[in-house]
């Protein structure tokens, strides 16, 4: 299932990251604003249980998240979408994947991976500035397959066709939330219109 954001304001973040001209500084303060919205609606339906809460007058109902999450930023620009999530729901767990894109043949080639151990009742979100092939994903999301995970979301801001259609291909059970969808993938497998590099706009490198 594919959801994209659909709010005035991810509409006007949209816009100040797409803009050349945007500094890094402003540029990740709007990658940070989309986050929060990302985090949200990823963690709309999460499992709670009754609590009793003694307020200042009596006691009451009330609820308290059941759920574990884990969360794993694609390194490196994923990273900017993770303190949003943290802010939202400061007891998720979080784990670490990087995997860089060959200039050549254009496949993923992870250099890091920790994430710890889970149980298959985890739900697990993972975070990628922009889903362009869709590659790295699709590796990541084969690794927690192979660890029984059936609870999955992908969190991008810019997702191109390309990337979409080969993760739900291959994963029609996840659940992908994006900003925006963009046309096409060029040549060179860069999303257009896009944003350019996200990394590099982001580190200001």
């Amino acid at each position: 299932m594919i959801k994209v954001l659909d709010h005035p304001l991810v509409h006007n973040d949209i816009s100040i990251i797409r803009n050349k001209n945007t500094n890094s500084s402003h540029f990740r303060d709007a990658v940070k604003r989309i986050s929060y919205h990302l985090a949200i609606e990823s963690l709309f339906n999460l499992d709670t249980e009754e609590i009793n809460v003694e307020t200042p007058l009596e006691i009451t109902k009330g609820k308290k998240i059941s759920a574990k999450v884990l969360v794993i930023p694609i390194l490196r620009a994923g990273l900017s979408l993770l303190p949003a999530f943290q802010e939202i729901y400061p007891d998720l767990i979080i784990g670490y994947a990087a995997l860089k894109r060959n200039e050549e043949t254009f496949e993923s080639e992870e250099y890091y991976y920790n994430i710890p151990k889970i149980s298959k009742d985890y739900k697990v979100i993972i975070l990628e500035v922009m889903l362009a092939t869709g590659g790295s994903i699709n590796t990541l999301l084969s690794k927690l397959e192979m660890d029984g995970i059936t609870n999955i979301t992908v969190c991008s801001i810019v997702s191109a066709p390309e990337g979409l259609e080969k993760i739900g291909a291959n994963f029609p059970n996840v659940e992908i939330i994006t900003a925006v969808i963009d046309r096409e993938l060029n040549d060179k497998k860069y999303i257009l219109p896009g944003l350019g590099d996200a990394g590099d706009r982001i580190n200001n490198t």
